[in-house]
């Protein structure tokens, strides 16, 4: 039987649980009572995560300075994987057009 530690600290967990609450309200009572549980709980999370909108993750960075002059192949492939599933980190090349620009 597989142990996962600090489970109760991952984001992809957490999130999955406060999902399956809100589900649990609404298919157990009715949609107000879902949106008001989620209005009480989690109305000071929805204002910070409202306040990154428009940031941009990395990978959407490179790919906007990429593109700038027109269209070009992008590749990301996958070298290697490290450690057990639920943990895992990844190895990764990045090509423009076939040339390498960096491995991470």
């Amino acid at each position: 039987m597989k142990r996962y530690v600090d489970g109760n600290k991952k984001p992809a967990i957490l999130a999955d649980s406060v999902e399956a609450v809100i589900a649990a309200i609404y298919l157990d009572s009715n949609l107000d009572s879902a949106k008001q549980f989620i209005i009480d709980n989690l109305k000071n999370a929805a204002k910070i995560a409202s306040s990154h909108v428009g940031q941009k993750d990395y990978k959407t960075v490179l790919q906007e300075k990429l593109q700038i002059h027109g269209n070009v192949k992008i590749e990301y492939i996958l070298l290697k994987t490290n450690g057990p599933d639920h943990d895992k980190t990844f190895i990764v090349e990045v090509k423009c057009d076939g040339k390498s620009l960096a491995t991470r």
